[in-house]
């Protein structure tokens, strides 16, 4: 009996031995599992805060888009006014030109000939 015993014994230690490294593998795999979980969360939190910057970033880039956008549109309004402009002056210098040309041939080139 007592070489049952120390089977039993050694059986029991045994299991014990397997129990022990399945435990010690167990952890191991929860702490693996925890520091990649917590890599993640952190990846993730990293991101998050990446994206706040861009939106806050994106936004104060609207507010200077629309701001070149009005000044762009006031500037066109402004080059439309001096071509309107421009043309009166086109107009007058035509009407100015056709005057002398017409004073010319009825009164004669005042000064006479040119030489």
């Amino acid at each position: 009996m007592e070489s049952t015993a120390s089977i039993q014994i050694l059986q029991t230690t045994g299991a014990l031995a397997v129990g022990l490294i399945a435990i010690a593998i167990g952890i191991q795999k929860l702490l693996r599992g925890w520091k990649e979980t917590n890599t993640e969360t952190s990846v993730l939190g990293l991101m998050h805060k990446e994206l706040e910057r861009m939106s806050l970033q994106n936004t104060l880039l609207s507010d200077e888009l629309n701001k070149l956008q009005l000044e762009l549109i006031t500037l066109n309004k402004e080059l439309y006014n001096l071509n309107l402009e421009n043309q009166r002056l086109h107009n007058e210098v035509d009407s100015l030109t056709t005057e002398v040309t017409l004073l010319k041939t009825h009164f004669g080139d005042i000064n006479g000939p040119t030489s």
